[in-house]
């Protein structure tokens, strides 16, 4: 981790321009001076000062640090599929500066104890900003509220039981009233399961043939249907994470256009992989929800595309190797994806031209900085010093065993990806450099 004076010498600035919005905003070559953990200065050319580390950024794109509001960090007592140490060192690896940490640790993040010893974990050893989420209820039973004013006065950015669905809407409405009197965020883990009771993969003709339960499209959409309910009648802010089924994005599409204050996000994994893809019972491509069909798919893109979408979120979820080497219907839904995040949709959004790379940047920048209310991420003198530097025409390998995270639970493991970060500076340090 080198700290210290940075100058990044005539590299591309990329300005997030969000989707469906405008005029479309274009590069411009300078350089950026930091120093104190802040930008001092861009400009077209800058001398080089004796004291400074520099970063040779000649046709490489500077964008503002990424930033995933879905990360499982596990750590406590799971510690040994990942820590916040190895966790923030991928996501650096990633061009991430900033992650929201889910609250179903190993124990939950609901008491003001637990979040207060994550808080001295991340002090202690995170490389990056990482903001913690707090759970909406107790042990996340969907029973008792959690004393959420207490939370978020010690640092709770949202609250979220993600991993199990709020199912009693009486709860969910006393939590968003809650949240709404606290200026906070609830996410939301769209899932009824008695609808998806023990299925392991979508819902079709795949999951017949490989002879495994399926997961209903309308486990999802029947609950994102029933809290939007919840929302118009007591207002509230509300987010719906991993978001994968074409009936579930009418339905967002439907509360945005009427004001409500619904938010929604999509993984790299649900836009670039389907059901048909799972073969082997290969336990790597096994997440919750599902991966869906090519249709479904698709409509994701094209919701990306219509900006109906805020966030594109990796819900980057850690196991061990034991763990996913079980037969596919008892092994843990999850994959890892903070360090193949953005070249995987680089490749499937920009490359295949649905959308521009200041699009993209927005949808992991800008748009997720506005569901959990952080200021804008531009790149301008003053702004925290949160940086990304990307190489746009180095193609790369990923592999597990080279990189950062304690697990290898991720499908893309040996497959060639376009587009790589070369070089992450959080808060003013260089915590991440690749070959340049």
């Amino acid at each position: 981790m080198t700290t210290g004076k940075i100058l990044l010498r005539r590299g591309l600035i990329v300005p997030p321009h969000q989707p469906g919005k405008g005029t479309k905003k274009e590069f411009h070559r300078a350089d950026v001076r930091i120093a104190d953990g802040v930008i001092k200065e861009i400009s077209e050319e800058l001398a080089e000062a004796s004291d400074e580390t520099v970063i040779e950024a000649n046709d490489l794109w500077i964008t503002p640090g990424l930033i995933d509001i879905h990360t499982h960090l596990r750590d406590l007592n799971q510690a040994g599929k990942e820590t916040i140490e190895s966790g923030t060192r991928a996501a650096a690896a990633g061009g991430f500066t900033t992650v929201v940490s889910m609250a179903n640790t190993d124990p939950p993040t609901d008491t003001p104890r637990i979040f207060s010893i994550i808080k001295d974990k991340i002090e202690e050893t995170a490389c990056i900003r990482v903001l913690p989420l707090a759970a909406v209820t107790l042990g996340l039973k969907g029973e008792q509220l959690t004393e959420m004013a207490q939370l978020a006065e010690l640092g709770a950015i949202a609250f979220s039981d993600d991993g199990m669905p709020l199912h009693n809407l009486a709860v969910m409405a006393r939590g968003l009233q809650f949240a709404k009197l606290l200026n906070k965020t609830i996410i939301s883990h769209p899932e009824d399961h008695a609808l998806s009771k023990k299925g392991c993969m979508h819902d079709s003709q795949y999951a017949t043939k490989l002879g495994l339960e399926g997961i209903p499209s309308v486990s999802e959409s029947a609950c994102v249907a029933r809290e939007i309910e919840v929302v118009r009648a007591v207002g509230g802010r509300l987010h719906f994470a991993h978001v994968s089924t074409c009936e579930a994005i009418q339905l967002i599409k439907r509360a945005k256009e009427d004001g409500l204050s619904v938010t929604a996000e999509v993984s790299p994994h649900h836009i670039t992989l389907a059901d048909e893809d799972i073969r082997d019972f290969d336990t790597r491509f096994k997440m919750n929800p599902p991966l869906r069909s090519k249709r479904d798919q698709n409509q994701l893109v094209e919701a990306l595309k219509e900006g109906i979408f805020d966030a594109i979120a990796t819900d980057h979820a850690p196991h061990t190797k034991q763990e996913k080497a079980q037969a596919f219907a008892s092994a843990p839904f999850g994959i890892i994806g903070l360090e193949t995040a953005f070249s995987v949709v680089y490749q499937r959004l920009v490359k295949e031209e649905h959308l521009t790379i200041n699009e993209l940047i927005y949808l992991l920048t800008s748009g997720p900085a506005s569901v959990i209310g952080l200021p804008d991420p531009a790149l301008v003198a003053g702004s925290r010093a949160d940086i990304a530097v990307i190489d746009p025409k180095r193609d790369w390998t990923y592999q597990t065993t080279k990189g950062f995270s304690k697990s290898s639970n991720s499908p893309y493991d040996g497959v060639m990806l376009s587009a790589k970060v070369v070089a992450t500076i959080a808060n003013g340090k260089i915590v991440y450099q690749d070959r340049l």
